[in-house]
């Protein structure tokens, strides 16, 4: 387990120092990188091995197999966190000079608190983000049954907080002009995707109602967890050609974002994982994120163990294939809060518009384009597939915290919000 630790960059501590110490934390960091490169584990399966498609009568997938955030309607997760009190100035200890170093003792209780919430037998690794800057990393269990620990560098399925990378990079090509809010994109993807017979309140599909997942389409359950579909290209074809109800409110539904990688595709004229990769990943300097399928397992990445004759990643595409660290995912958040320093991929004014909900008013609440809004001006969103859960959360105590697990605790990823801060409160409480 590698743990980094970094200042906060709106306290006003000894930067000479602090310099001296990051350079050391990156030595550590790189020979810890040499070392993985040098003797990567065995993958539990062969890499690029994809499973073998097959349209069967099989059961709907159990709740814990669909990807569903918690409680998005009201965007209130039915925890009550307010007792779990923490100061943030503890995470940091300074000395009588002002130089800051890492609190040690205070993220070791942190990350035992973790352990202990999540459990010794399943995979998990979380990074909280202060001001802008990661402050801390953690890993826990094992990468692949009996194999080698898990390290913070190591990537886990995110499920369907792949639909906020999505958003962000939809949003970029509203700001660019390729694509507006509110004008009919409909025809587009049925030029694109040559559909013969799409369904009748396809066209005057906007993009707004996409991101808001009030498109009226099914959740489509079968389709994207029974082998309902090879991919997400033949999941969308499926799902514009019947059943779309325009104007039937707000449902989640997993089609909704996978059209949206394609709409992506359509309309920049390269592959959707292209586009994110040179719009968003690159900029934030992030590496080795990437589309996975459902028995893929590649060195660095945690196994999410799934059962046989699935193909669920081949078909979500982009909205849930994308696996990340947690580190990763606190970056991009960052890259969408004014509030704190760094290279921002959209405007205030845009990241602002990813909280609306379009049915109450324009006031954030609930699932607005991309994000999921909690309580106390919070806001994230959660990923839950087979074996995986996860949550990226931005609280407006400026702590950014994503947490990934491949295991079955906790049973909602939503849970994961009073997790952490639970442990946060118990570290430096």
């Amino acid at each position: 387990m590698v743990t980094v630790m970094f200042r906060s960059s709106s306290r006003s501590w000894d930067v000479g120092r602090l310099g001296a110490t990051l350079a050391v934390v990156a030595m550590l960091t790189a020979a810890c990188g040499q070392a993985r490169a040098a003797a990567p584990p065995d993958p539990e399966f062969t890499s690029g091995e994809r499973a073998e498609p097959t349209v069967v009568e099989t059961p709907l997938p159990s709740e814990g197999d669909i990807v569903l955030p918690d409680d998005v309607e009201s965007g209130d997760t039915g925890t009550d966190d307010a007792g779990d009190e923490f100061d943030v100035a503890d995470m940091v200890v300074l000395d009588d000079a002002g130089n800051a170093s890492p609190n040690l003792s205070g993220w070791s209780a942190f990350d035992a608190a973790m352990q202990r919430r999540l459990g010794i037998n399943q995979a998990s690794s979380v990074a909280v983000m202060i001001d802008g800057e990661v402050v801390h990393a953690g890993a826990y269990g094992v990468r692949v049954a009996g194999g080698d620990a898990v390290e913070t560098t190591d990537r886990f399925r995110i499920a369907s907080i792949s639909k906020t990378i999505t958003a962000i990079v939809t949003m970029q090509l509203v700001e660019d002009g390729l694509l507006t809010l509110d004008d009919p994109v409909g025809q587009v993807l049925i030029d694109h995707l040559k559909l013969a017979s799409p369904d009748a309140d396809v066209a005057p599909t906007t993009v707004r109602e996409l991101l808001s997942h009030t498109a009226g389409f099914p959740q489509h359950e079968g389709t994207f967890f029974s082998n309902g579909a090879t991919s997400c290209t033949d999941a969308a074809i499926k799902g514009l050609s019947s059943g779309v109800n325009s104007g039937s409110g707000y449902r989640y539904s997993n089609m909704s974002y996978c059209v949206l990688g394609i709409l992506i595709e359509a309309v920049t004229g390269q592959a959707y994982e292209r586009v994110v990769e040179d719009r968003l990943l690159e900029p934030l300097g992030i590496e080795g994120m990437r589309f996975t399928s459902t028995y893929e397992l590649g060195p660095d990445e945690v196994s999410h163990y799934p059962t046989p004759n699935r193909n669920f990643m081949e078909v979500l595409g982009a909205a849930g294939s994308w696996n990340a660290t947690p580190t990763d995912l606190v970056r991009i958040m960052n890259s969408i809060d004014h509030a704190t320093p760094g290279w921002k991929a959209i405007s205030e004014e845009t990241a602002r518009s990813m909280r609306f909900r379009i049915d109450t008013g324009q006031q954030p609440g609930g699932y607005g384009l991309g994000l999921i809004n909690y309580e106390n001006d919070t806001f994230g969103h959660t990923g839950t597939i087979q074996n995986t859960h996860a949550m990226l959360l931005r609280q407006p105590d400026g702590i950014t915290w994503a947490v990934t697990v491949a295991g079955g605790t906790p049973s909602e990823s939503g849970n994961l919000r009073s997790i952490v801060r639970s442990a946060l409160a118990e570290a430096f409480g």
